[in-house]
């Protein structure tokens, strides 16, 4: 089951994920090879999953799960912060 943090997180992934970090994991092709994939991304999103390889579709879950991760513990680790000051 999804939170709403996660949906917001979520959607924190999709408006701040660069095209270069898609390349870097091999999600998209580099250069002008990749701009319909990258285009996609933005634009059809849905689209874009539905047409990724096996190895791609792992590739992008793991990215998701690695900035997922990464944002509940910076909301953790907020949270500490605020009780240690209140």
């Amino acid at each position: 089951m999804i939170t709403a943090a996660q949906l917001r997180d979520f959607a924190f992934f999709l408006s701040n994920t660069s095209r270069w970090e898609l390349e870097k994991a091999g999600i998209i092709a580099p250069g002008p090879s990749g701009d319909t994939a990258w285009k996609r991304f933005n634009n059809d999103f849905d689209v874009f999953v539905i047409k990724l390889s096996a190895a791609k579709l792992k590739a992008l879950a793991d990215m998701i799960a690695g900035y997922l991760q990464v944002s509940e513990y910076s909301r953790e680790q907020a949270a500490a912060a605020a009780r240690k000051v209140a």
